[in-house]
């Protein structure tokens, strides 16, 4: 058209030389083309949504967020704003054929028809999607995948409004052959905050280059029931460690390093009292009353939002009759108003249609409206709002809407959609020809994993092992070279390039140190009860000088097991598998299953010292175990560099450091049995035995001594609003070896207006300290430590009168301890 236009008003001579001109203005417009599309596919690339030369507000980044979200929400039909609220299966999306990824028939008739806004487990592969290493979004294909479904949300939509990618992120992303850290009870285990914090930095990193959105961690449930097959997920007991784990967990998924202009939203899991269930039964009934509620189990919540967190999943339990998914009074009153948290509220997948399970609901109908004007603006299921929401008032749906679009303008999504198809990794092994960024994760998975591991026993100081003298070891159980069983739940699916057991590693160990051999024999499963091989155990353990026993249990999904619609595994009498922790494996009894400890004792009567390594998802029972062992190491699920971890731990490459998040009871019928279980003078001995922990709550031992001295305990300030204090005192190395300790601070108020617990941790350092040198500690107990909500919590007022400051090695051990006045006198 425009060519003859031009040549309508020029002579053949001035039409020659347009036309050079016009292939010459041809060629340089190919190259922009070329350039302009290479440049989309990298993940800082501003997109411009500008159409037939008119922007609209939404579409413009020089505008406000809260400009932009109202600008797009007044062109949305009810049906796309219905669909912002669903949150899809993301592993049904797509389809990999002869090497090629492209969008499912099932994905573009779901966008179309439900308008769907965002996605959860895109990434995923484990046995219940039915993703493997061979059909799923590889490393090779992560980029691609998430570029294809962005591209289509943007062009074949009417408003081109991207899609939320999430995914489970709490130990590494659930992907295949990605890297698997500690379970979380590991990394609570590590009391070092600023590890956490680094390890969710090396996730934030992952996530951004392969064009994740939302992560789906941390979990800050209080644990109080270690038969609660969720335990593995927690950072345990205590309120003040979870606090302070998830706090660092967010900071470290939020703070961003680098040129990266889009965030990751970290989602805190599960709101509320899920951890606390009756009988430790997954998404049993909460006994709880609001204090304890509000002093014990919300306080993590809280400072993981102050810390950056954006959304929050609701709970399947209820509390006092109400189900967490239309609680309006954590969801409303707690979170909306008290706290000011102005993010999404999300369902828990299918907790909506749950309500139907808790008699609450007669239909979906009832349920959606319950639980979206409760507050849950986002279905994980994206069957469950789904035509169920036409009777809702518009105020109430516009505000859900309003809450997810700004989440995604403000992460970034809507102008950086695209990730760069270059910067993701092609790998995940630990083999050596793997990229920088990927031998960070492999770093920092050893760091966590060796800072985990906690010694309960060493008698006699057997540990360290030399390795300058000469050693056959005889590695025997079902947890030495059982790639799923060192992993945890929720773990994507590897292959055996991905995970270093503690075979392999004793294997490399052994093979760069000519004193040091070993033999090999499982021996038996984790549950099964076929004794047939003990024998060969026997046989290599007389031939040995000492015996590694890999025991404990495994969340091991990589097997014949069953799912309920929600994920969690089904318990089945007729499937002899590993698992005994995990979504849905809630026991009885936490004493090793199968014939492990009749292996024990077989295997003690060879004489040989036994190391026990204990790889497992909770506490187990140990009272006569220990007896049998001269030493024990409890890893839970190490994560992939967790045979390297140990086997470095028990040569003495590493000095174990790690404290108990968690306590281990005597029996199974001693629960629950949480160190501040108990109000002041009311924890009575069983006829049995003594109602304490077997090993308590922050309990761990070293290769080496500490020795504490130089108390003080000084108050810095008592005000009306404001109490400081500080606990000052020196910690010296009177061991063998280099080593961290963990001096931990713990509060009681003598009298009050309510019965108090025995102590509550309010403060704790770690430090490596030299042998033989001296370090100086200095704890600050903050102002929240003093306060007090009364019974109906309405009020958390600061709680004047006496405290006694308890130094601590453990929940048990004091060291020093000393009463201080608080009143309304400022100290001078």
């Amino acid at each position: 058209m425009y060519k003859f236009i031009i040549f309508a008003k020029t002579n053949k001579k001035e039409s020659r030389k347009i036309n050079q001109n016009i292939r010459s203005m041809k060629k340089y417009f190919i190259l922009l083309f070329i350039l302009l599309c290479s440049v989309l596919s990298y993940s800082q690339t501003y997109i411009d949504y500008n159409k037939n030369g008119k922007k609209d507000i939404y579409e413009d980044p020089t505008q406000s967020i809260e400009n932009r979200v109202e600008d797009l929400l007044n062109q949305m039909t009810f049906e796309e704003k219905q669909g912002q609220l669903l949150m899809d299966l993301g592993w049904q999306y797509y389809d990999i054929d002869n090497n090629t990824i492209h969008l499912s028939t099932y994905a573009t008739q779901s966008i179309k028809q439900k308008h769907i806004g965002s996605l959860w487990g895109f990434y995923r592969a484990d046995t219940w999607s039915g993703k493997t290493v061979e059909n799923a979004l590889t490393p090779y294909y992560l980029a691609k995948g998430v570029n294809l479904l962005q591209k289509y949300m943007i062009d074949s939509t009417r408003l081109g409004i991207p899609i939320f990618i999430a995914e489970e992120c709490m130990h590494g992303i659930m992907q295949a052959k990605s890297i698997v850290y500690p379970t979380a009870i590991g990394q609570a285990s590590t009391w070092n905050t600023s590890l956490i914090k680094d390890m969710a930095a090396t996730i934030r990193n992952q996530s951004l280059q392969q064009g994740i959105n939302i992560c789906f961690s941390p979990i800050v449930d209080i644990a109080k029931d270690p038969r609660w097959s969720r335990t593995e997920e927690t950072f345990g007991e205590d309120t003040y460690l979870t606090s302070l784990m998830g706090e660092a967990f967010v900071e470290g998924l939020v703070n961003l390093h680098g040129n990266y202009k889009r965030t990751v939203l970290p989602t805190l899991k599960h709101f509320a009292a899920y951890g606390i269930s009756e009988g430790g039964h997954n998404a049993g009934t909460a006994h709880i009353g609001l204090r304890e509620l509000n002093s014990e189990i919300l306080p993590p919540f809280k400072k993981s939002i102050e810390a950056g967190a954006s959304l929050v999943m609701t709970a399947y339990n209820d509390i006092d009759g109400v189900p967490c998914s239309m609680n309006s009074y954590l969801l409303q009153e707690i979170l909306r108003k008290r706290w000011h948290f102005d993010g999404i509220v999300l369902s828990d997948l299918h907790s909506i249609s749950g309500l139907i399970s808790h008699g609450v609901a007669e239909n979906l109908s009832q349920a959606t409206e319950k639980s979206i004007k409760a507050g849950v603006d986002i279905d994980l299921s994206a069957t469950d709002f789904y035509n169920n929401l036409s009777n809702i008032d518009t105020t109430i749906l516009n505000g859900a809407v309003r809450r997810v679009l700004y989440q995604k303008f403000s992460c970034g999504l809507f102008d950086y959609p695209f990730v760069d198809e270059n910067e993701t990794d092609n790998t995940n092994t630990i083999e050596s020809n793997v990229s920088s960024s990927q031998k960070d994760r492999l770093s920092m998975a050893l760091d966590v994993a060796k800072e985990s591991l906690v010694l309960l026993e060493n008698k006699e100081n057997i540990l360290p092992l030399s390795k300058d003298k000469k050693m056959k070891i005889a590695l025997i159980g079902p947890n030495a070279d059982n790639v799923y069983n060192q992993l945890g739940d929720y773990t994507g699916e590897q292959t055996k390039a991905e995970v270093t057991t503690i075979k392999d590693a004793l294997k490399t160990f052994s093979s760069e140190n000519e004193n040091i051999t070993f033999e090999y024999e499982k021996a038996c499963g984790i549950k099964d009860t076929n004794t047939s091989d003990f024998q060969k155990a026997i046989s290599i353990a007389n031939s040995s000088d000492i015996i590694f026993l890999c025991l404990g249990g495994s969340s091991s999904r990589y097997e014949n097991i069953e799912y309920e619609n929600t994920g969690a595994a089904k318990v089945s009498e007729n499937r002899v598998s590993d698992i005994t922790s995990g979504e849905g494996f809630d026991r009885s009894s936490l004493e090793l299953a199968g014939v492990q400890k009749e292996l024990l004792k077989e295997l003690k009567k060879t004489a040989k010292p036994i190391i026990l390594i204990l790889i497992n998802g909770r506490p187990l029972i140990l009272t006569d175990i220990k007896e049998d062992c001269d030493a024990i190491l409890e890893c839970f699920y190490p994560g992939a560099m967790g045979g390297e971890a140990i086997v470095q731990t028990l040569f003495g490459n590493n000095n174990p450091s790690a404290r108990l998040p968690i306590s281990f009871p005597r029996s199974s019928g001693a629960l629950p049995c949480y160190y501040n279980t108990h109000r002041v003078g009311n924890r009575n001995p069983y006829l049995e035995h003594t109602a304490l922990a077997l090993y308590p709550f922050g309990y761990g031992k070293s290769y080496t001594e500490f020795s504490y001295s130089n108390f003080e305990i000084k108050l810095l300030n008592s005000g009306k609003e404001d109490v400081q204090v500080q606990v000052d005192c020196d910690v010296t190395n009177i061991g063998q070896y280099d080593g961290n300790e963990v001096v931990q601070v713990y509060v009681r108020k003598l009298y009050s207006d309510y019965a108090q617990n025995e102590k509550n941790l309010r403060g704790f350092a770690k430090k490596m300290i030299p042998k033989g040198k001296t370090t100086h500690f200095t704890i600050n107990i903050d102002n929240d430590s003093f306060r007090e909500w009364n019974i109906d919590a309405t009020d958390n007022y600061l709680s004047f009168g006496t405290y006694e400051i308890m130094i601590c090695s453990d929940s048990q051990t004091i060291i020093y301890s000393q009463t201080i006045n608080i009143s309304h006198k400022v100290a001078p």
